[in-house]
Formats: C-alpha cells, structure tokens, sequence
C-alpha cells in the first residue's frame, strides 16, 4: 500500500508547518494569556490559508477534503504544536454547521462556533438530559465547553420531546450565561447556563454522533503528531545532553528506552493509517489506542527530561498537557474499551 502523500496534500502539511513555526514556547505563553487563550487574528489567518475550508464540503463554499486529507492537516498541528484548538473547534463545526448559513463565516474564519454537550451528570454521553428545548427555546446547563469565551456560536445538544438534537445559539444572545475557567492545555473552558434562549434548529442526533467520530479520529492524529514532536525532542536531548562526560544517549537504558518509545510511535501511526484507509475500523477504539501510546510516550519524554519536563519552558510540558486534553475528548481510553466490551 503506498503511504506517500499526493502533492495537495503535501501542500496543506506544509502550510500548517509552516502556520505553527513563529509559535515558540514564549509565544505560546504570551497567547494563552490573553482572552480565551486563543488569537483570533491567527485564527483568520489559519481560515485564509484554507484549513478550516478543508474540513468543509464545497457546496459550502470549503474545499471538501477527506478524512485522510484532513488527517494529515490534524497530525501537522499535532507535530507543531499548534495552540489553535482546530480539531474541537474548526473541524467539528464545520462537519456539524454543514448546510447552515452561519458555514461560510466559520470558513472564512469571521465566526467560531463550538459544541456544548457536556452534562454534570452525564459523563460522555450524548444523549441531553439537562438542557431542555421548547418552542426553539433552550433552557438548562451544560459544563466543559471549549473556547467558549471566544466562541461567537454555540452548538447545543438539547432534549426534544425526549430525543437529542442540536440547536445554534449566538453566545451574545439574551439568556446566555457563562462562568470561564482553564483547563490543562492552558486553553479556557466554561459553564454556560441557557435561560429561556432563542435557538436555531440544525440537525439531529446522527449528524451528532457521525461528526464525533470523525473528530475522535482527527484528536488520533493530532496527538500521534504531539507524540512525534515529544519523540523528536526527547531524541535531539540523550544526544546533546551529557552527564557522566558522555552524552546520555551513550548509556544503553537510554537507548533501550528511545528504542520503545519509537516502537510504540509507530504502533500508533499505523492504527490511525488503518482507521483511515480500511472501512469499519472503530475510530473510538483507534482514538483510545493511540491515547494510551502518545501518552506513554509523552511520560517517557517526562522523565528523560528530567524536571525540565514537568515545567512550562519546554515545549514537552505543553504537549503533554494537549495529549491529555484529547485523550478525554469525546470518551477516555477506559470509557471506549468498556463501550467495545458491552457491544461485543
């Protein structure tokens, strides 16, 4: 099978490398600092170079990339570190508003939406107890919505007459409250609190639950490309750093080590070539793979670094953090193995 990339989609890794260069760690800081820890003047520029438009279908006015083409461009910012939240709030909104109006401002990069679908008592389910819709109305509260402090639009799960569906809220709207806080990529979450606010009707719960597992699958590959920076990092380090008079990549534990962390490298970009390229693969068990090795391999690059790692002046420290911001996106690794149990 030939895994070489055809000269669009080299083109759009390219872009994204070359979109996530000027970020460096003390960039990175100075971002999160500010409102919602997200520049929205980058966001429109990452919208100009077209990587919102990928994700897009053509009919609204995006490019209509496959999942593999928008794989690639998730594994990009993976491996830069891009502190642009692009899979959560780029790639699923333009899956779930596809056919909407508000499509081509999220293209253009002039609004962004994210999903609020989290409930207190409801885990990872989908299914929306806590807010309620009525008369396109939505009443109730949900928890862990990201970037919502930068959000210009809502996309809400809320229980209709029993079933679950989806609403567009603007965030400004009367009736919309939120009380903001961090979360462990330094990006901001929130509490939003709906009183009795005007929603618009976009879809059903299949269109739900269809974009979520294509996300799952770009969280896959953007935490296979935080675990290839880690790698590429920790590896550049045992040869430079030296301890002994010799350079720690001499010491035979340290080879061994690397070597494993190679190993499981390639394990997990190999279950993300085979959840794209072969059909019925489960992307929720692939996700959940790929969340227990990028995350091994972030611990080892941890340790290697020793308590340089745990600190916020490497960039090991962040993509750590990101790597367990997406490993829980949409289900953790144990929640997908007990959802493939009961179906088995």
């Amino acid at each position: 099978m030939n895994f070489d990339l055809d000269e669009t989609q080299t083109l759009f890794r390219e872009t994204v490398e070359r979109f996530c260069a000027p970020v460096d760690v003390a960039r990175r800081l100075t971002l999160r600092k500010g409102a919602g820890g997200i520049d929205r003047a980058r966001w429109q520029e990452m919208a100009e170079l077209g990587l919102i438009a990928l994700a897009m279908p053509e009919a609204d006015g995006g490019l209509g990339g496959s999942l593999v083409d928008c794989a690639i461009a998730a594994q990009a910012m993976g491996r830069g570190l891009a502190i642009e939240p692009w899979t959560e709030c780029a790639f699923l909104p333009a899956r779930l508003l596809a056919g909407n109006a508000e499509a081509e401002a999220i293209v253009r990069g002039a609004s962004l939406a994210t999903l609020a679908f989290a409930e207190a008592q409801g885990r990872y389910s989908l299914e929306a107890q806590a807010v309620q819709a009525k008369d396109n109305r939505l009443s109730g509260e949900k928890i862990m919505v990201l970037s919502a402090v930068v959000a210009d639009h809502f996309i809400v799960t809320a229980n209709v007459a029993g079933e679950t569906g989806l609403f567009l809220v603007p965030s400004n709207a009367d009736g919309v409250d939120m009380r903001s806080y961090p979360v462990v990529d330094g990006s901001q979450a929130a509490v939003v609190t709906f009183r009795n606010a005007v929603a618009q009707p976009i879809g059903d719960r299949a269109r739900l639950e269809s974009a979520i597992d294509e996300t799952r699958l770009m969280a896959a590959a953007e935490m296979v490309g935080i675990a290839q920076r880690l790698f590429e990092d920790t590896l550049e380090y045992v040869k430079t750093r030296e301890q002994f008079g010799q350079p720690l990549g001499r010491f035979q534990v340290i080879q061994h080590r690397m070597v494993d962390a190679y190993a499981r490298l390639e394990a997990i970009q190999s279950a993300l070539y085979r959840a794209l390229l072969m059909p019925g693969q489960s992307r929720a068990a692939t996700k959940a793979f790929v969340a227990e090795g990028a995350q091994w391999i972030g611990e080892q690059a941890i340790q290697l670094h020793g308590g340089m790692g745990m600190t916020d002046e490497l960039a090991i420290g962040h993509g750590v953090k990101r790597i367990l911001l997406l490993s829980r996106l949409f289900g953790d690794p144990a929640s997908a193995i007990a959802a493939i149990a009961r179906a088995a």
